[in-house]
């Protein structure tokens, strides 16, 4: 596989996809955190509205 260069950070590498796996790892980060971020938006919407949330128990 030839060097090439990493989609986000610039850096040479050789890696797949184009995105070296540092930087796929906060991309993945940041989109659980903005997932994280909607689903509580809208628990609180609905809680403004009056409805109650059923959540998942893990345990």
């Amino acid at each position: 596989m030839d060097k090439n260069r990493c989609m986000a950070c610039a850096k040479e590498g050789a890696f797949e996809g184009g995105i070296c796996d540092p930087c796929k790892a906060l991309i993945r980060g940041e989109a659980l955190e903005k997932q994280h971020q909607i689903k509580k938006d809208a628990d609180r919407s609905l809680h403004k509205e009056g409805t109650d949330i059923e959540r998942k128990r893990d345990r």
